[in-house]
């Protein structure tokens, strides 16, 4: 199996959605140039945090 093919959509989806709003994240709280790993960590728990609200409003808490 080509891991090509599997590689790029992973890749994709960590560079262009997952690290971005950890980067801004990141920026907005005094670090001017954060690393790759920090920004891909915020963003995941930017995103869990995401998740997490609009479940909280689906179940009206």
């Amino acid at each position: 199996m080509d891991d090509d093919l599997v590689d790029d959509p992973i890749s994709f989806l960590v560079k262009r959605v997952g690290m971005p709003p950890g980067r801004w994240v990141l920026e907005q709280i005094g670090d001017p140039r954060p690393t790759e790993t920090a920004s891909l960590v915020t963003g995941l728990a930017f995103w869990a945090f995401v998740v997490f609200l609009v479940f909280a409003l689906v179940l009206g808490w």
